[in-house]
């Protein structure tokens, strides 16, 4: 037999011999708990030495950059929120939060090498090489515009060498080139992100002969991608056989569906079936998964408006009579976040099937600001404007205190009785 083809067939038998593993995709968690920030400024870097500013000036534009490409920020000119600070304005109402960050540490070194060869004619000449090296550090936070919490830092150092026979490669080009690599980092610092995981299919270490076949009969499946047909045998063969390796397969498959769940349960009944010990690292690791992804989801609902009008509207649903009329009257006239409120509330309402008085109606618009300009609202009044607005609740919302102790206020009138049924309390759950 031909040389090449016997090696060609011994690459293919090594090939076909190793395990088989499987990618799986899994949702992790940012480095930095970025839950309840939904605005980002990304304000200019900073830089220890005056040296370092053309450094700063491109770190910005990366993080604007990468930022952006999460897809899970809404960026704010950070010129804007510089002319709102120097206005003392509250920034908050722009933003939940500010990028900041700043160069601390630069450093090039060159260096150069002469050596002596000879042509082919034997005649000596000199070449010399020339090296650069350079490393630079740096550091970014989230500067929160609630209460001025930084939630970090991140501290990164990158490094970066080239050589050249035509002179000093460009140290420049080589620290934005090491600045660059460790700002892609950003994304899994303040971003939820996906990684690609590979998942080792396991075999089957008895002696039955059965056994061994349907294993590998199953694991063809895989191989074909064929992975509902794969879950089927996997999990057949544990009925059968309660084969650890067998039901390890199908939790690995089962994620591979996207059933973390599944796999965690699978799992589980081997643990409790086999008492098998390597289990447990599975089941610590799905687990792991299953939790981050549950923070996920929380973070999802945790900006402060969210959180607070879905809080507000169980509370005020328990005091609502069936066939409420809802009129929504914004007591802190101006602020963006009670508007906010107040839009959410509306739209959970209507959700829900219960009725609201237009808040654009121009006779009420009209009948608000009148009220809020007298600057002296009782309930006589609101009850009267709410029952010729065709109202039969009255829902006034505002905001008291600042900062890190601002909340909601929500007061529930009943126009019928013509009296408070509900007044929030200082309880935490109504901070924003």
């Amino acid at each position: 037999m031909n040389v090449k083809i016997l090696f060609l067939l011994l690459v293919l038998t090594l090939t076909s011999c190793g395990p088989t593993r499987v990618p799986v995709e899994v949702d992790r968690l940012p480095t930095l708990n970025t839950s309840g920030i939904k605005r980002i400024a990304v304000m200019p870097f900073e830089a220890d030495n005056p040296s370092y500013r053309g450094l700063a000036s491109y770190a910005t534009s990366v993080a604007i950059e990468k930022i952006s490409g999460t897809g899970h920020f809404t960026l704010v000119d950070a010129t804007e929120v510089r002319h709102i600070q120097r206005r003392r304005q509250n920034v908050e109402n722009y933003v939940d939060a500010m990028f900041i960050g700043r160069i601390t540490r630069a450093v090039v070194e060159k260096d150069s090498k002469t050596s002596q060869h000879k042509d082919k004619k034997g005649n000596a000449y000199n070449s010399t090489t020339y090296y650069t090296k350079v490393e630079i550090e740096f550091s970014y936070s989230l500067k929160m515009a609630r209460d001025g919490r930084l939630i970090g830092p991140v501290s990164r150092k990158g490094t970066a060498s080239a050589y050249s026979t035509d002179g000093y490669p460009s140290a420049d080009e080589l620290l934005r080139g090491a600045l660059a690599s460790q700002l892609a980092f950003i994304r899994q610092d303040i971003a939820p992100y996906k990684s690609t995981e590979m998942r080792t299919i396991a075999e089957d270490k008895s002696e039955d002969d059965v056994l061994k076949t349907e294993m590998k009969e199953a694991l063809a499946h895989v191989k074909a991608q064929n992975y509902k047909l794969a879950l089927q045998a996997y999990l057949g063969i544990y009925e059968r056989y309660k084969s650890p390796a067998a039901g390890e397969n199908a939790s690995i498959i089962y994620e591979v569906l996207g059933d973390t769940e599944s796999a965690l349960n699978i799992m589980q009944r081997v643990y409790n079936d086999t008492g098998n010990p390597t289990t447990q690292l599975v089941i610590a690791r799905l687990r792991k998964i299953i939790d981050d992804k549950a923070k996920l989801s929380v973070s999802e609902q945790q900006d402060p408006i969210s959180r607070v009008t879905a809080f507000a509207s169980e509370e005020i649903q328990k005091v609502l009579h069936n066939n409420a009329v809802v009129w929504l009257y914004n007591n802190s006239s101006g602020n963006a976040m009670v508007e906010a409120v107040a839009d959410n509330l509306t739209a959970y309402f209507i959700r829900k099937g219960i009725g609201v008085v237009d808040r654009q109606n121009t006779a009420l618009v009209a009948a608000e600001q009148r009220l809020q300009l007298s600057g002296a609202v009782n309930d006589a009044e609101m009850v009267k404007l709410g029952n010729a607005a065709g109202a039969k609740t009255i829902v006034i919302i505002g905001i008291a205190g600042f900062g890190a102790m601002r909340r909601l206020q929500v007061r529930v009138l009943d126009i019928e009785r013509g009296i408070p049924i509900m007044q929030s309390d200082t309880d935490e759950r109504w901070l924003m």
